[in-house]
């Protein structure tokens, strides 16, 4: 074979890799591209439900050891990290999607959850009780390298940017954004609730939920400058939202929404009571909800990364080619 040749089919080869032919065997269907997934407490396994945005479950994971709380997937969507209560106390593990192998990460007998996989795969952020109060931790993915991040108490769940060089997180009813050392800490604004956020795929926006006027809360973006603050949603009467989660695309935000209970425990009912919706971003059209999470119990609701490849002739090696060519590199060393 000539050079030329082969130099176009290595081209052809790349171009087919990066747009997503379909003459590349991905395994997903378009209609399954854009994948929910969430942790269901209900019976004995509390498996993690795997949910195309029609409603089909196209899978259930189950974790071991225990109930998981709380998850978030690897960049290659390959694994997940999840806390689970064990002998008494919450511990974050790991577990390979495909292997089904699990490992602990954490051991130091303190309450650790909310695991959170950078995007460039290189750390985990996660909230411990280690200094005394909910605080923001980072650790590499084989749990070490333990680093706290903030000294602020009561912070919710972490989010990484899209280039993993900074954090947004809530605490004392705000939204913060720091860096990934844990320094150049920015208050962006007011919250009125505690809230879980995440960031817009291009990395200049964030998500989070606050109050609104009708006396319940809304989903609202801001951009990472503290600027441009708007509602997205308007849902009818007193409702209570909860993960508010960018899509891949940028397109949409879902979220799990339920009516605030009268005199009830309202985080039980909207987890099970609930239904999960999608706002578009752009306009804020929608609050479609998917009507088959209705009665689902859900919670630590998370978009599915997007794998490119899925089966041979070397998934791993795919995988590994398109970080390389994707993936940002981080200035954090």
């Amino acid at each position: 074979m000539n050079m030329k040749r082969m130099r176009f089919y290595v081209v052809l080869g790349v171009a087919l890799l990066l747009s997503g032919s379909p003459f590349v065997n991905s395994g997903w269907s378009e209609t399954e591209r854009d994948i929910l997934s969430f942790v269901s407490k209900k019976g004995e396994d509390s498996p993690i439900i795997l949910m195309n945005t029609g409603g089909a479950i196209l899978e259930r994971l189950t974790t071991d050891p225990g109930k998981p709380s709380n998850f978030t997937w690897s960049p290659n969507g390959r694994s997940i990290t999840y806390d689970s209560w064990q002998g008494g106390n919450f511990d974050i593990y790991v577990m390979d999607v495909e292997a089904n192998t699990h490992r602990q990460l954490t051991f130091d007998g303190i309450r650790d959850q909310l695991p959170v996989w950078s995007p460039n795969g290189k750390w985990i952020a996660f909230i411990s009780d280690r200094a005394g109060g909910k605080t923001i931790y980072r650790m590499d993915v084989n749990g070490e390298n333990v680093k706290q991040l903030i000294n602020k108490k009561d912070c919710r769940k972490p989010a990484w940017s899209p280039d993993s060089q900074w954090i947004a997180f809530s605490s004392e009813h705000s939204l913060w954004v720091m860096d990934a050392e844990g320094r150049r800490l920015r208050e962006l604004t007011w919250t009125t609730r505690s809230s879980e956020c995440s960031w817009s795929p291009d990395g200049k926006q964030i998500a989070y939920m606050s109050n609104a006027p009708n006396g319940g809360s809304e989903v609202f973006s801001i951009d990472v400058n503290g600027k441009n603050r708007r509602q997205l949603t308007r849902t009818d009467g007193p409702t209570i939202i909860r993960d508010p989660v960018w899509s891949p695309s940028g397109k949409w935000i879902a979220y799990i929404v339920g009516q605030i209970p009268f005199g009830g425990a309202w985080a039980d009912q909207i987890m099970t009571n609930g239904v999960v919706s999608l706002v578009n971003t752009v306009n804020g059209a929608g609050g479609k909800p998917i009507e088959a999470t209705k009665g689902l119990p859900k919670q630590s609701l998370q978009w599915r990364p997007k794998r490119l490849l899925s089966v041979s002739p070397s998934a791993e090696k795919q995988t590994t080619l398109w970080g390389k060519l994707k993936q940002p590199e981080s200035t954090t060393k």
